[in-house]
């Protein structure tokens, strides 16, 4: 088969890639649980595997024929080194976690910092998917010690930071409308289990 999209082709490429990840270090690593009672892993592999199918979808759009369609080639904004320092940056500090006999979640979190700072400085050109794949892992990771609010500050700040423009009075007004529309509809209306205040506030003023 014959690529016709070569944009569609890499960026499903990608986006399998980083799902499969996500989903294996969650299952290796922690527990599943159900949609009653989730676990640690349960949210990193939904969203791992809805990335996959994402992927998989655009993948397949990039072996399509349009009509009138342009082939161009694509320039990453990474290469195959970049993967491997990534991936490297993750498994030693799994390791370093582990020889420390300290949790995991704390290795993942540093991982993602070091590849981040690391893109900002030498890679600048891939810092909106870096970050924006970073505050998907600091959500994931911070939401149980730190609680909804805390979790979903650092999303959206982390994710704002990618792009081309950062104000922080425009992110700080969008962050208290976007928690606030959480913890109305995910813990008020859907009543899912979400901790709204850190573990080391015994009474959380959000009731």
């Amino acid at each position: 088969m014959k690529i016709k999209n070569p944009q569609d082709f890499w960026a499903g490429l990608m986006f399998m890639a980083f799902g499969l990840f996500f989903v294996i270090v969650a299952l290796l690593f922690y527990q599943m649980g159900s949609a009653v009672r989730m676990g640690p892993a349960y949210f990193p592999v939904v969203l791992g595997g809805l990335l996959v199918f994402l992927g998989a979808i655009v993948f397949a759009r990039s072996f399509m024929s349009q009509l009138g369609a342009e082939v161009t080639a694509v320039k990453l904004p990474f290469n195959i080194i970049d993967l491997v320092v990534a991936v490297g940056v993750f498994v030693a500090m799994t390791y370093l976690a582990k020889a420390l006999g300290i949790s995991n979640d704390y290795a993942m979190l540093a991982s993602a910092l070091i590849v981040s700072v690391l893109s900002v400085v030498y890679r600048p050109e891939s810092k909106a998917l870096v970050l924006i794949l970073a505050s998907s892992l600091a959500f994931a990771y911070l939401l149980k010690p730190l609680g909804l609010v805390f979790a979903s500050a650092a999303l959206i700040f982390i994710s704002a930071y990618g792009g081309h423009e950062f104000k922080w009075k425009e992110v700080a007004w969008l962050t208290l409308v976007l928690v606030v529309f959480s913890v109305l509809v995910f813990v008020k209306g859907l009543t899912l289990p979400f901790p709204i205040c850190p573990d080391f506030i015994e009474n959380c003023p959000i009731r």
